[in-house]
């Protein structure tokens, strides 16, 4: 049976697109050679294409590892391709949960600190989906950046990579603030939309946004918002501007390494 996984993103695809330019098999996310970074198609246009081979025996082995390499067995996560919108819905839920208990729940259970690394050390977690029940606001605009921006990046890299990296960076930033800032509790997933913001800016930093009305490219968007982050990072206006940076600086990182891996994915996308 074949290995029917995509080259790009490593996803599972029942029916795969096999790209007539460089001889890769994608997924449907992946089929057209501007999502893949195709090798094939940039020596098309710089006329030094050949085309890829076809011969049974040459092409990615069927199912097999190479010889004297390990393979190590793959996890498929369910609601695959969904997971961005999976997290909004649980992110509201928590929020719902909130406003009917009282406040005592969200400082004792939800919210991270460094008290809580021993007392409740699942707060570390639950802290990304946590939000100030006292301010929708806080929770609008973060859901409204993860439903725009977090889609797209889980098309790029899979569902699996998106879930760790939104919830490691989330954790990490998280971590960073109450070590920064021992003295106040921190919640809320502004640190985690702040890593899908800086992977995607690695990824597709020509991607065409809408900021406030004026368009813009995301790179130019994410140095202002890290810009304003760096001005109030001493200012104690109650806001998590280190958990913003750092889950920024993260997301980067993220971002050179699967770069690097899988070459940049050139995108123009109105939001």
């Amino acid at each position: 049976m074949a290995d029917n996984t995509c080259d790009f993103c490593g996803k599972h695809e029942m029916l795969p697109f096999s790209c007539k330019y460089c001889g890769g098999v994608y997924c449907a996310s992946h089929r057209l050679p501007e999502y893949h970074n195709c090798a094939g198609l940039q020596a098309m246009k710089a006329n030094r294409w050949v085309p890829p081979v076809q011969h049974p025996q040459q092409r990615r082995a069927a199912g097999q590892p190479k010889k004297g390499k390990s393979r190590l067995p793959k996890i498929r996560l369910p609601a695959q391709g969904y997971y961005a919108y999976i997290l909004i819905g649980l992110t509201v839920l928590v929020y719902i949960i909130q406003m009917i208990l009282p406040f005592s729940f969200t400082h004792n259970y939800l919210a991270f600190s460094l008290s809580s690394l021993f007392s409740a050390p699942w707060t570390i977690v639950t802290q990304v989906f946590a939000h100030d029940k006292f301010s929708i606001f806080h929770l609008f605009f973060n859901m409204l950046a993860l439903f725009f921006f977090g889609p797209l990046l889980e098309r790029q890299i899979g569902s699996g990579r998106f879930l760790g990296l939104y919830l490691g960076t989330g954790i990490l930033a998280g971590l960073a603030q109450v070590l920064i800032f021992p003295g106040t509790p921190v919640l809320g997933a502004s640190g985690a939309i702040m890593g899908i913001m800086g992977t995607l800016v690695v990824l597709m930093p020509n991607l065409r946004i809408w900021l406030f009305f004026i368009p813009m490219k995301l790179m130019y968007a994410v140095a202002l918002f890290a810009l304003y982050d760096l001005i109030l990072l001493p200012s104690g206006d109650m806001v998590a501007h280190a958990a913003h940076l750092v889950g920024l600086l993260a997301g980067v990182l993220v971002g050179f390494l699967l770069k690097k891996n899988k070459g940049t994915v050139q995108a123009f996308w109105h939001v």
